[in-house]
């Protein structure tokens, strides 16, 4: 295989050779750099290569997903394998923080060598290229919006580059990472389909890419640029809420009515499952009739604060938490509660790494309530359409509408918006960003760790710990503080 120079902030080879539920690829010795980059199958392998490559975000141990629930109010701090993550005691030698950096600029790079040569590509379908360009325009933007708002501004990559090359582009500020992502949103938009058929579902669409930038526009407050783009998706007519909670995370539904956009998995023993399920679990865990496996040792336990924030009759806490098992030697836990939130439905997984369970990104449920939440920001109407929106995700619940009697003015009704929205994201990792786009995180966290159970105040969030450190490899890979720095109080 051809060797590529990549920056050293990215993983220095390509693989492309993992496949995903909607698209079958040639063995990788089949397929080298030297050839790449002419055909249309070329670049379906290649596009291939950037989903195998968001999948990695999600390995048990070392993910993305794991960290940012571990971050938050959900779970118990003081836990083993989290290095400090969830005491706020981290620091930029965190293996966390470079690996989530790596791999995001991992997607970016895939991303760039295909915008790069697309224009050039022989396609026998026109509308393919604009497919695939689409996506990779969709995957740069999600990699740019998430690395932008975990660690603030990024050096931005718009094409494939020699490491001397990159090493002088000068880290931008957050707002300009944002609008880099939002424009890079904007061009998925306007040539992505609005649905993939037959083996190709799954793929990103649209209304995946509206959702994205949705989901921007509200981390900034915009609320009045987020409401078309929701109300679009809403009108499409193509997605609904699932009756059952748990059908929105099951493998049965993989790509169904609920998911606007998830990442994709597949079980059979094939290399392409989950293993992220098996990770949340306890080691010894030996209940069958619930989970086919035990766990790991490293599993997270649920803060028992949490575990009593759900409303009385809330279907979706015991759908979403363990309280209490038992372990292969028959020692019985009533007490520690653990996250059984993505259960298999079809598929068995034979191993623990089979899961096929698709992971969420962006839900149609969230998208109604950030429809909701912009409709009140914009306006409180008592009774209006974000009242029966917030009403229809409680029944779904178990619980009983909420009314202007109960919700009088636009606070009370964003604070129950809020309280809705921890229940129903439980460790979907949403939690973190929310509570900084609400500006409230030093306060809900600060709270939380003065419990007893939870620290009693020994740990402390600090206005520095929104964002999380640069990784202290790439500062020393630069070796120049006017190009790439840390953030402030690391």
């Amino acid at each position: 295989m051809k060797k590529i120079i990549y920056s050293t902030l990215l993983i220095a080879s390509v693989s492309l050779s993992a496949c995903t539920k909607f698209l079958e690829l040639t063995p990788q010795s089949e397929y080298s750099v030297a050839g790449a980059y002419k055909t249309q199958n070329d670049f379906q392998q290649a596009i291939a290569g950037v989903y195998a490559a968001q999948q990695g975000l999600y390995s048990p141990n070392e993910s993305w997903f794991r960290k940012l629930i571990a971050r938050t109010d959900e779970v118990s701090v003081g836990q083993m394998y989290l290095e400090g993550m969830d005491q706020f005691i981290d620091n930029a030698t965190h293996p966390w923080v470079g690996q989530s950096w790596n791999s995001y600029y991992r997607i970016i790079n895939l991303s760039n060598l295909i915008l790069d040569k697309v224009d050039q590509g022989e396609f026998t379908d026109p509308k393919m290229r604009d497919y695939i360009k689409g996506e990779a325009y969709m995957f740069r933007a999600y990699s740019y919006w998430t690395l932008g708002w975990i660690f603030g501004g990024v050096p931005l990559l718009e094409k494939p580059q020699s490491i001397a090359d990159i090493k002088t582009v000068k880290r931008a500020s957050q707002e300009e990472t944002f609008a880099f992502a939002e424009n890079d949103y904007k061009k998925a938009i306007e040539l992505l389909p609005v649905e993939w058929t037959g083996a190709n579902k799954g793929r990103v669409t649209k209304y995946a890419a509206e959702g994205m930038l949705a989901r921007l526009f509200m981390f900034k407050s915009k609320f009045a640029q987020a409401k078309p783009l929701l109300a679009d998706i809403i009108n499409s007519g193509k997605y609904a809420m699932e009756s059952n909670y748990r059908n929105a995370f099951n493998d049965g539904f993989d790509n169904g009515k609920e998911r606007v956009w998830e990442v994709q998995f597949t079980g059979g023993q094939t290399g392409e499952g989950q293993t992220f399920t098996t990770g949340l679990l306890p080691e010894g865990f030996n209940d069958k009739s619930v989970m086919p496996f035990s766990g790991y040792s490293t599993a997270m336990r649920v803060a028992p604060s949490f575990y009593n924030s759900y409303e009385k009759g809330d279907l979706r806490r015991d759908q979403s938490i363990l309280k209490g098992w038992v372990s292969n030697t028959g020692v019985r836990d009533t007490v520690s509660m653990f996250i059984i939130k993505y259960h298999p439905h079809t598929y068995v997984p034979k191993t623990q790494q089979d899961w096929a369970n698709n992971l969420p990104i962006l839900r149609y449920t969230d998208v109604k309530m950030m429809y909701a939440e912009a409709l009140n920001e914009e306006g409180y109407t008592a009774g209006g359409e974000a009242f029966t929106i917030l009403n229809e995700v409680r029944k779904r619940a178990g619980l009983p509408a909420l009314t202007a009697a109960n919700l009088p003015t636009q606070a009370a009704f964003r604070e129950a918006l809020r309280r809705e929205r921890r229940s129903e994201f439980a460790f979907e990792g949403l939690r973190w960003l929310d509570l900084i786009r609400w500006d409230i995180a030093e306060k809900t966290m600060n709270q939380f760790l003065s419990l007893p159970l939870e620290g009693g105040g020994i740990y402390t969030m600090k206005p520095t710990h929104r964002l999380f450190a640069i990784p202290f490899e790439e500062l020393s890979r630069y070796g120049n503080e006017q190009v790439l720095w840390q953030n402030p109080g690391y």
